[in-house]
């Protein structure tokens, strides 16, 4: 008997896990159905979404707000199309503004949930474990610290490690790559990533093309890799307009990019985890609208933004946050970088003491055997599914 399976997602960084592990359910159980809501990854990967997730991402509280009635009429087709479907498990991937309100729903069809890539609850919005607690039957967790956090709650959880461990690795050689992009071997490489999401692109791009000039000034040979989704590169052309700097922008060699650039400025998210895990150094950089960033202040509680310095427990690369997103602070510090190779390696030791604190390669199909056995599919290996 084939096995229906929901996905659901509002993010980049979502689109990325639920195509991964779309891609596995499908290997594990070749006859399964999966649809839901996704990004072009999860279309890929052989998933049916009835409504696409770059529609859904926003940035910051207010610009949540703002969006409001448009997101409570998507909250009410997907409730209608999951009471259509009936599916044998319901997967949600982070979003949980949206997420957790489909899941109460869900419990109330008396369907199975499986919550995958968790809610930030140990960053701010600890209320929501009494919802987890409650509608959720199988949490599934990437980062280690979680797990703890989960259990001492009582909730069902389980700790598969990150899957960005098998997939974040470069496919070229830097010659290769450079040969790719018409560049030379003394060309030093410096990647800028402003963000995945609108209102990151607004925030971002300018201070980023700002610092950029200023290193081109101390630096006649640096080049400037801005990264970015294919959807983006339009209105990244645009706001170029009037640099004259050397780049590239790249939208399907992103991986390639971060591991032969000497440096990454990027905007606070899964890139700076991802520059990570290719041993590249790593500035991040994070800006919201002045009420929203206001209202996080009261709310958000975490000692870092950047998830490399919170696996670490402790500072390991450089954060600009807010009013410190500024030009010339920003290129002083990426030339103190560039120009200090002790620092440079010590970083490098932090961040492979970061990879290894993210568990083991199959951290993907680990969560897939736990979703095929909720959904009560054929074949399947246990679900506890350690790292």
């Amino acid at each position: 008997m084939s096995r229906r399976i929901v996905l659901i997602t509002g993010e980049a960084s979502g689109d990325i896990y639920g195509s991964l592990l779309a891609k596995e359910l499908k290997a594990l159980c070749p006859g399964i159905e999966l649809m839901g809501v996704g990004g072009e990854r999860m279309r890929e990967a052989g998933v049916d979404t009835f409504i696409d997730s770059s529609e859904l991402s926003v940035v910051g509280f207010w610009e949540a707000i703002v969006r409001l009635p448009y997101l409570r009429k998507v909250l009410e087709t997907i409730k209608g199309r999951v009471a259509t479907i009936q599916p044998d498990l319901l997967i949600l991937i982070d979003y949980p503004g949206m997420n957790l309100r489909i899941a109460a729903f869900a419990k109330s069809r008396n369907l199975k949930v499986m919550y995958y890539v968790s809610p930030q609850i140990w960053a701010w919005g600890r209320n929501r474990i009494k919802m987890i607690r409650s509608y959720v039957d199988k949490m599934v967790v990437i980062l280690p610290f979680e797990e703890e956090i989960y259990g001492r709650e009582g909730i069902d959880v389980t700790y598969v490690g990150h899957p960005l461990i098998d997939v974040v690795k470069p496919t070229l050689t830097k010659s290769k790559f450079l040969e790719e992009l018409g560049l030379k071997e003394s060309d030093r490489l410096i990647a800028l990533l402003p963000g995945s999401r609108h209102q990151e692109i607004a925030n971002h791009l300018k201070p980023l093309l700002d610092t950029a000039r200023l290193i081109k000034n101390q630096n006649p040979n640096a080049i400037f890799l801005i990264v970015t989704l294919p959807k983006f590169r339009e209105r990244i052309t645009k706001g170029l307009e009037g640099y004259e700097l050397p780049y590239r922008i790249i939208t399907d060699m992103k991986y390639d990019a971060l591991a032969h650039s000497e440096l990454v400025i990027a905007s606070s998210g899964t890139a700076t985890l991802e520059a990570a895990l290719v041993r590249t150094p790593v500035i991040v950089i994070y800006k919201l609208s002045l009420l929203s960033w206001l209202l996080g202040r009261m709310i958000v509680k975490v000692p870092y933004i950047s998830l490399v310095n919170l696996v670490a427990g402790r500072r390991v690369v450089p954060e600009f946050i807010q009013n410190e997103v500024k030009p010339v602070a920003l290129a002083r510090e990426a030339m103190r970088l560039l120009n200090d190779t002790r620092s440079i390696e010590r970083m490098r030791r932090d961040l492979d003491e970061v990879r290894s604190k993210l568990g083991t390669s199959g951290a993907t199909r680990r969560a897939a055997q736990i979703a095929i056995a909720l959904a009560g599919a054929n074949g399947v290996v246990s679900s506890t599914a350690g790292v």
